[in-house]
């Protein structure tokens, strides 16, 4: 199907339906993609697939907040012989450790701006 979106109009997409967005002007686009306990493993099975490094990451969030939904997610995966590209636990240790990296990064941006102030101080005493 193909059609042009006017003014005002509200437009439904089907779950699962892949579909293609051409903004003709400037736009607003308000989008929900829905995730149930009703419809988890089908939701579960098409981001495993389609959005692998996502479903990784997807997989340790629910460790921490829904771990019943994690568990199912594992089962499906056994269920069906299915392996993950992307190894969960690693994906964790590789955040986790960017985060440590960027948190360390903002902690030593005072000192370095203090020894950059330092040294202009110094390099200005020496002119004089």
């Amino acid at each position: 199907y193909e059609f042009t979106q006017e003014a005002g109009e509200t437009v439904f997409i089907p779950n699962g339906w892949w579909h293609g967005v051409i903004n003709l002007t400037h736009t607003v686009g308000i989008t929900q993609n829905f995730c149930s306990p009703r419809n988890f493993e089908q939701v579960w099975c098409k981001a495993r697939e389609g959005r692998k490094l996502m479903a990784a990451k997807w997989i340790n969030q629910l460790d921490i907040h829904h771990p019943d939904l994690a568990n199912q997610a594992r089962g499906f995966n056994q269920r069906d012989q299915f392996v993950m590209k992307y190894n969960p636990d690693l994906v964790k240790r590789r955040d986790d450790a960017k985060a440590r990296f960027r948190e360390s990064g903002k902690q030593n941006q005072p000192k370095q701006q203090n020894q950059q102030q330092q040294q202009q101080q110094q390099n200005q005493q020496q002119q004089q």
